[in-house]
């Protein structure tokens, strides 16, 4: 894809940001994420009547009250210095593309041209913006494409999602104001600790074997997962969209690692990131900022029998057994972590609550108790497809290539009823994933 950057400039909030907000001090939390970028891609279907010049107005507007992401990381000292610098805004033009033949595209490294350039760069000098935003015009028959990447030390993928509610929101005219005022109060609640070294026990550089692949599951496959999996699950609410499609690609990771460890069935441990802002007592303002994000992780043993892929009636009636399984054990583990949540505020209870399971299961990946990880973070209620500017919703919303192996990131697919899973796997692993029975059976 030939993508020719037009512009680049340093957009500064329309009024200066106060002194006393001049230092952000990260939490607790921000200073143990990956140092890692969080990005996604809005694609558009006309650029006719597009007033590029309006992004940069209310972008402008809105820094304000986002003057957080208008700074600078200062590594060692774990602050944002909150000094007017400015977000990267660069407009670029693809000439021999086609907004349709984007949308099919299933791989995310191939969209790399259509994100800032320095989205796999994170805490490397301090002079790199938080937010880097790039405005791509397709040329060949119109179409226009937003990429908005932040650092994952300031913002999580919810985070994301209140920024670019607000910014569409003040962008486009024939939108009624609507109050998203962002807060920055997790500092406060969960003060940093200032470590001697980097915190995160993950650590992440750019590595090209890692391929990153959407499946998308569609609303009949929805239907049909959870038609057979509510006959013999012990959950007694409606399963949710995500956790069927968790289920379903959980039990091909672990088929994928079974394969190339000559059939050894290895302790594996899956982990599902849950946002806390809603369920916290008392709960934490509607549009908190930051990385309010807790881990659930619990282990997760198939024995070697039962990840078995052959395509009889015995099989398949084996496989969704295992997916009632695992709908279980993740279920499990969610209630116990949103259980947990609730008693955040507790005396003295944060500290355990956030560290006690992610302590415990980097303390078993060390010791070789548990032999691998799954993560699932699930971003499919983040408002991306809502992101109106003035010329429509998006037709398609797709993430920035990450490089967690091993990981996956769930989205709502446009029409709503369905859910893109964005599978992180080594590129020599993948067709062995998109072999699996249910994979086969379930995407499209």
């Amino acid at each position: 894809m030939k993508v020719k950057v037009v512009s680049s400039k340093l957009i500064k909030p329309c009024t200066p940001t106060p002194p006393n907000l001049n230092k952000y001090k990260l939490s607790f939390v921000d200073e143990r994420v990956p140092p890692i970028n969080v990005g996604v891609v809005l694609f558009y279907p006309t650029s006719s009547n597009i007033r590029k010049h309006r992004l940069e107005e209310s972008l402008a507007k809105i820094l304000p009250e986002f003057y957080i992401l208008a700074g600078r990381y200062v590594k060692n000292d774990y602050v944002v210095d909150c000094g007017d610098q400015g977000v990267e805004f660069v407009e670029a033009e693809a000439v021999e593309v086609e907004l349709v033949d984007l949308l099919e595209i299933k791989e995310a490294g191939i969209l790399n041209d259509l994100l800032p350039s320095k989205f796999y760069r994170a805490d490397e000098s301090s002079e790199d913006p938080l937010l880097s935003i790039q405005v791509t015009e397709l040329k060949l028959r119109g179409g226009l494409v937003i990429s908005v990447s932040v650092c994952h030390r300031i913002f999580d993928a919810s985070s994301l999602g209140t920024f670019i509610a607000a910014w569409s929101n003040a962008t486009n005219d024939n939108n009624h104001p609507i109050g998203i005022r962002p807060s920055f109060e997790s500092p406060s609640l969960f003060p940093g600790t200032n470590p001697d070294q980097d915190s995160s026990p993950v650590r992440t550089t750019y590595d090209p074997n890692i391929v990153v692949k959407r499946f998308s599951f569609d609303k009949d496959a929805i239907a049909t997962l959870r038609s057979k999996l509510s006959q013999g699950t012990k959950q007694s609410t409606r399963i949710s969209r995500v956790r069927l499609v968790c289920a379903v690609v959980a039990k091909a990771l672990i088929g994928v690692d079974r394969a190339k460890h000559g059939g050894e069935s290895r302790s594996c441990l899956t982990s599902q990131a849950v946002n806390m802002r809603a369920r916290t007592i008392p709960p934490l303002q509607k549009h908190s900022c930051g990385n309010l994000i807790l881990l659930s992780p619990t282990p997760c043993f198939i024995s070697p029998a039962e990840t078995t892929n052959n395509n009889n009636n015995d099989n398949n009636n084996v496989v969704i057994g295992i997916e009632q399984q695992l709908v279980d054990i993740l279920g499990d583990a969610l209630d116990k972590t949103i259980a947990d949540c609730a008693e955040m505020f507790s005396p003295g209870r944060w500290r355990s609550v956030m560290m006690g399971p992610v302590e415990d299961m980097y303390g078993k990946l060390m010791s070789g108790e548990v032999s691998y990880s799954i993560m699932f973070s699930d971003w499919s209620k983040f408002g991306f497809y809502e992101a109106d500017f003035g010329w429509g919703k998006p037709v398609g919303a797709r993430i920035g290539t990450m490089t967690l192996e091993n990981s996956v990131i769930l989205m709502d697919n446009k029409e709503g009823d369905g859910i893109d899973a964005w599978v992180q796997l080594n590129r020599n692993d993948m067709p062995l994933f998109e072999q699996d029975h249910g994979i086969k059976l379930y995407t499209i």
